[in-house]
């Protein structure tokens, strides 16, 4: 059988318990309800159908599992309700049992026979003394016994001398180790001893484990036809499944996780052939896919800041067997409209090392700025070493506009680097998670119209709180343009404040220097922001209380701080995140005060 095989046969065999216990299960929902008292409450064709009311329990675990004994009982009519006393007592030991306790006590009070309206077995339980672990032999043999992965395991199931047995714990064991073992390929584990000696009048037991893990395979032969041989080729870097290296599902997964990311493949099915397994070797399936040679992409949105866009893309994910790809959009909306193109170069990993050419064309009209910029640039992409993403970078621009009062039209030729790094847990609604970008580019007179740096720091973060919904989200910007010309940068690289992405309470870049009363742009800001989320009573909602703050300069002698507090609402789809805010901006220079609503639908990190 093979590695996958192996992991299905126990998610299988996972989903039979869950199955099996959805069938313990059934009779409780369709016979009774539990209220939250404890008492299940019978709902049967009987006309007298008995509950039970179980007191002296104070573990809500033990408690639950007692209760979902006694509903493997049929229903039980209060005339017969003495009948089943045996019956009853043995359900609440062996549910007891499964937590160490061996020394239960029940005591049976019935319905009183005189009182119709008395349908209720009031069930009394002393659980006694738990059975501690005396001896606690736990043992891994073979190659699996070179492996500190098992005795994390072992150590982190709780099962110990002088603890109090568990047999729950006890099975967790046991599946862990062996799912461990396949994960290694020690594709022979079996257990040569598994067992638990209780010892009643001592109050204790001893456990007894011995896991024989047997030899570690290696991966074998690559069995794979010739369409998906020629497919290989694009993402040939990747393959690092190399015929006598052992056997690792985590570099299965990682390599079609590598595959998948490559969007060059439609479906991919990697496994190992266990049962072709021989000579200490496994060999490897791979069936592969081609993706779509054209992808369509329509898209529509809406923001406070740019009303309602649209989208519309189109792409080709594999163009040769070189790993080429292009990529296209064109994004409208009432503010901007813009088009681009990307073509993509693998230089070796498709992924982490390769190049692009980008070309787009910008039309901004908002406030006092009508820009048209023309881009052009050349990328080096650079992930394999460490964790930080290098883009190095030759851009042209070609920008026409007019800002405010000032209208120009600038040629910058400016190499650039961009460095990020990215981590998030959690899916649209990340519990933790942070995003780190520096953009730094140069202008020179020598083959630019002026000299200036252009740089920008955006950092963004979550993390939540107590292990529950609430959250605390965070932003800063950094920005800034230097050098003898920086005054002189185009409309395009100049800094504004203000939207749902940089300071809710004032318009969409409406805040920045002015010149005769017109928007300006400035030569740096510095912007902020912190947010609450906690969780409200409405399902897949979260409320939200926040701060955001802007300063925007041409010399930081003169601060003018800008604020924007407000509440909102977090709506999660399976799309992304509905979310409306209402922010108070607070401009204490100009003496103004606005109230703003934002509206944003998207992913949120």
């Amino acid at each position: 059988m093979t590695k996958i095989r192996y992991k299905r046969i126990l998610n299988f065999t996972k989903l039979c318990a869950r199955k099996n216990l959805y069938m313990l299960c059934l009779p409780i929902f369709v016979l009774c309800a539990c209220s939250s008292d404890g008492k299940p409450q019978k709902i049967s064709s009987l006309d007298d159908p008995v509950t039970f009311y179980l007191t002296g329990v104070d573990r809500y675990d033990v408690k639950t599992n007692i209760l979902l004994y006694l509903n493997e009982l049929p229903v039980i009519s209060k005339q017969r309700a003495r009948l089943y006393s045996r019956e009853i007592i043995e359900k609440i030991q062996q549910a007891s049992h499964a937590y160490g306790y061996y020394h239960t006590k029940v005591e049976l009070e019935y319905p009183k026979k005189d009182d119709e309206k008395d349908l209720q077995i009031k069930v009394k339980v002393d659980l006694g003394k738990p059975l501690f672990v005396r001896n606690c032999d736990i043992s891994v043999i073979g190659d699996g016994a070179e492996y500190q992965s098992f005795s994390k395991i072992i150590k982190s199931s709780g099962i110990r001398s002088y603890s109090i047995l568990d047999h729950g714990k006890y099975k967790k064991l046991k599946e862990d180790l062996k799912t461990r073992a396949l994960e290694l390929g020690l594709f022979d584990a079996k257990f040569s001893i598994s067992r638990i000696i209780v010892y009643e009048e001592q109050n204790a037991a001893d456990i007894e484990i011995l896991f024989d893990t047997g030899s570690r395979y290696m991966f074998g032969s690559l069995e794979a036809n010739d369409e998906t041989k020629e497919l290989m080729k694009p993402s040939s870097p990747l393959f690092k499944l190399y015929e006598g290296t052992n056997f690792s599902s985590k570099a299965v997964n990682d390599y079609i996780s590598a595959m998948s990311q490559t969007n060059y493949y439609r479906s991919i099915d990697i496994r190992p052939l266990a049962e072709k397994k021989q000579n200490n070797k496994v060999p490897v399936y791979i069936d592969l896919q081609r993706q779509t040679n054209n992808l369509f992409r329509v898209g529509a949105g809406y923001s406070t800041d740019e009303n309602f866009r649209g989208i519309l893309g189109w792409d080709k994910p594999l163009i040769n067997e070189k790993g080429h790809s292009f990529s296209s959009f064109i994004r409208a909306s009432s503010v901007k409209i813009d088009a681009q193109a990307v073509y993509k170069i693998p230089r070796t990993d498709p992924n982490l090392d390769y190049y692009y050419i980008k070309l787009a064309q910008t039309h901004t009209d908002y406030n006092d700025t009508l820009s048209d910029l023309s881009h052009a640039s050349i990328h080096y992409v650079a992930k394999k070493t460490g964790s930080i993403i290098r883009d190095y970078y030759l851009s042209a621009e070609y920008e026409d506009y007019k800002q405010g009062i000032d209208k120009d039209y600038v040629v910058s030729v400016m190499p650039g680097i961009l460095l990020s790094k990215r981590s998030s847990t959690g899916g649209l609604v990340p519990k933790t998670g942070y995003s780190i970008s520096l953009d730094t580019k140069f202008s020179s007179k020598i083959v630019s119209d002026y000299n200036f740096v252009h740089s920008e720091l955006n950092i963004k973060g979550v993390f939540s709180l107590f292990e529950s919904r609430n959250r605390i989200l965070y932003r800063f910007t950094q920005g800034g343009n230097f050098g003898s010309d920086a005054i002189k940068a185009p409309a395009s690289l100049r800094f504004f404040a203000g939207g749902d992405q940089n300071l809710r309470g004032f318009s969409y870049k409406s805040q920045s220097n002015r010149e005769a009363g017109l928007l300006s742009g400035s030569r740096y800001i510095t912007s902020g922001s912190v947010e609450y989320n906690f969780p409200i009573p409405f399902e897949n909602m979260l409320g939200a209380v926040f701060l955001d703050s802007a300063v925007y300069t041409n010399d930081y002698k003169e601060i003018k701080p800008l604020y924007g507090p407000g509440i909102g609402l977090r709506y999660t789809t399976s799309y992304g995140v509905l979310k409306v805010d209402v922010a108070y901006g607070i401009d204490n220079h100009r003496k103004e005060n606005n109230l703003k609503l934002h509206l944003t639908f998207g992913p949120e990190f």
